[in-house]
């Protein structure tokens, strides 16, 4: 079946009398925390510029599908685009199929030769890989019922491809409560944690405290309109606040605050492991003040590889950026994000271990992956090794 975004949707069908719609709950101003998202100041805007131009659409390859890693994502993602030159460097093809010019891709996916054409293009996929991809990025048309329709269906494709695949990365998204029920179960230690409607009552659990963490429960942002993302970061409160929060309101993490010498970003990549320590004043100052952050490649303790390589097995992640805090011998772990960008923190730390661990990666899956007759036999289609000394360091 072919899908194509630049179809011209049908006329709108006529909304309901206002009578007929539900009242809507608007935010009381003394919402510490959701107040963000009316924060003009806390909208990053990812829209391509310029637009992404129709393609045109060429006569359809009659040879075999070309083997290749296919990239979903949207066209401002930096960290994919810099393992796609380098992946390039050492002959491994790559198609990337961003959320955002959706509108020039003309799609095609045939289950029975495990195989896609795309623009006319076939290809094979040998490893997909998908991240920071998501159908709100679709620019929307009059009709609200056509627009859900198309997004949904476009968002369905990019969860399936990974089933045309012998190899996927980033199809797993376990949330907040799976992530700490799995480190429970390896006795790493978390902080007390609350998910709930009414702050207050997360208060009467964990107690009075002088300083407590609010954060959201999926993303930090949220994509209201197509490119415009509206930023939600964690907030650090005291138990009064949080009491005179409104209730009900939307589910929230309410955490403790956990004393730590340390605070780590750890990445991990099909099995290695690369670490940095991150110094900041504020918990959204990684969002809201970059140039207050400090990052410094840092060499890990045995305990810190160990519990990333745990968690990392326990969630079926092949990839994953590990939030944790030090305090003394004491590890506690945070959270992980599967989609965890990388770039920011080599850059501070002027190192590209992440950059190369995970073009390694890629490449190695799809040279195990790809069809016995696509081997082309050159040295550098098959040597995953010259990325170390391609990749910036």
């Amino acid at each position: 079946m072919s899908f194509s975004a630049g179809t011209t949707p049908p006329p709108p069908v006529p909304e309901p009398p206002p009578a007929a719609r539900p009242p809507h709950r608007v935010a009381d101003s003394r919402d510490f925390f959701s107040r963000q998202l009316y924060a003009p100041g806390y909208v990053l805007d990812v829209r391509p510029s310029p637009p992404a131009p129709a393609e045109r659409r060429g006569k359809a390859s009659t040879g075999p599908p070309l083997p290749c890693v296919v990239l979903l994502s949207r066209s401002c993602d930096a960290e994919l685009e810099a393992v796609d030159a380098l992946l390039g460097k050492v002959g491994i093809p790559t198609v990337r199929i961003n959320a955002d010019e959706l509108a020039a891709t003309d799609l095609l996916i045939d289950p029975g030769r495990r195989a896609i054409r795309r623009n006319g293009r076939w290809i094979a996929p040998t490893v997909v890989w998908k991240r920071h991809f998501s159908a709100r990025a679709i620019e929307g048309s009059a009709s609200l019922a056509y627009d859900m329709f198309l997004r949904d269906s476009w968002q369905a494709v990019a969860s399936q491809l990974a089933a045309l695949s012998p190899a996927a990365v980033g199809m797993r998204n376990p949330g907040l409560l799976e992530q700490m029920l799995v480190a429970q179960a390896r006795q790493i230690a978390v902080p007390r944690t609350m998910i709930t409607t009414d702050p207050a009552a997360a208060v009467d659990l964990l107690g009075d405290k002088r300083r407590l963490f609010v954060k959201a429960l999926d993303q930090h942002f949220v994509e209201a309109s197509p490119g415009r993302l509206s930023g939600v970061f964690p907030v650090a409160v005291n138990s009064l606040e949080l009491r005179s929060a409104p209730r009900p309101g939307p589910p929230v993490i309410v955490q403790e605050y956990v004393e730590h010498d340390t605070e780590l970003r750890v990445y991990y990549v099909d099995g290695q492991v690369h670490g940095f320590e991150v110094g900041k004043e504020a918990a959204a100052d990684l969002w809201l003040a970059a140039d207050r952050v400090t990052v410094r490649p840092m060499e890990l303790p045995a305990t810190v590889v160990s519990a990333t390589k745990m968690l990392a097995r326990g969630l079926s992640l092949s990839y994953g950026a590990f939030d944790f805090l030090l305090h003394g011998d004491m590890l506690v772990f945070l959270e992980v994000n599967p989609d965890g960008d990388w770039l920011w923190a080599e850059a501070k730390a002027q190192t590209a271990p992440v950059t190369r661990a995970v073009a390694q990666m890629l490449c190695e899956l799809h040279r195990k992956y790809r069809p016995a007759r696509a081997a082309t036999g050159s040295r550098v289609a098959d040597g995953f090794d010259l990325i170390s000394f391609l990749a910036p360091h």
